[in-house]
């Protein structure tokens, strides 16, 4: 859920926007029913299955030219979990969009986060297509055991790698850790077509063809 290190969305907004151009502030509440409405008007659903539709026929050209090449490559996708593989919408929604430290590691070792729908449906076509999968997450490694459980529950079977943050890990951002990791699976000979997050520190530091970022409208973590 990676909330640990995350500042809300809807409460950097409204104090960015209350120091930097001097705006009126939101109501909080009105702020939390407004991320109610988006998920359940469907918008939210939209965007993500838009996104993805460009990613998957991104990756369905890749792989028919890398069947035509003299010199295949070893291709691979790597997915973020949590709101890009995994929704936290149901425990954030029950805690407030906020709750405490313990409330959310409690959440986090469930295991019982369903699926993004357009993610699985990328997933199974990689899957189908020999294109090795890769999860990285800032999840850290104390719940690899719930991690593992929940993403097989919902439909992710199986998997080339799942890296998770050490548990020791004490940078302030997310972007060494993970460009280090796909940094390694290029060096094992992979060629990374896709990588697909939520947040800009999923994305940032290379090491991938393309990158697709979703929505996040809840919380923002560097």
């Amino acid at each position: 859920m990676q909330i640990k290190q995350s500042i809300f969305i809807l409460l950097a907004g409204i104090i960015g926007a209350s120091v930097v151009h001097a705006v009126p502030l939101q109501n909080l509440d009105t702020a939390k029913r407004d991320i109610v409405r988006y998920h359940q008007s469907g918008q939210y659903e939209y965007e993500v299955s838009h996104i993805l539709y460009s990613a998957n026929n991104y990756l369905a050209e890749r792989i028919e030219k890398n069947k035509l090449s003299k010199n295949p490559k070893k291709l691979a996708i790597v997915l973020d979990i949590d709101e890009t593989s995994l929704s936290n919408y149901k425990d954030l929604k029950a805690m407030g969009f906020g709750g405490t430290t313990v409330e959310q590691s409690l959440a986090e070792g469930r295991a019982d986060d369903a699926a993004i729908k357009p993610t699985l449906a990328l997933y199974n076509f990689a899957k189908s297509n020999n294109v090795a999968v890769f999860f990285i997450t800032g999840r850290k490694e104390k719940y690899r055991e719930a991690t593992e459980k929940n993403l097989k529950a919902v439909g992710y079977t199986s998997w080339q790698k799942l890296d998770l943050k050490p548990n020791n890990y004490s940078k302030p951002s997310a972007v060494d850790y993970k460009q280090s990791s796909r940094k390694a699976i290029e060096s094992a000979g992979y060629d990374i077509v896709l990588n697909i997050g939520d947040q800009y520190s999923d994305l940032s530091g290379g090491y991938a063809d393309r990158t697709y970022k979703l929505p996040n409208y809840m919380y923002f973590t560097r």
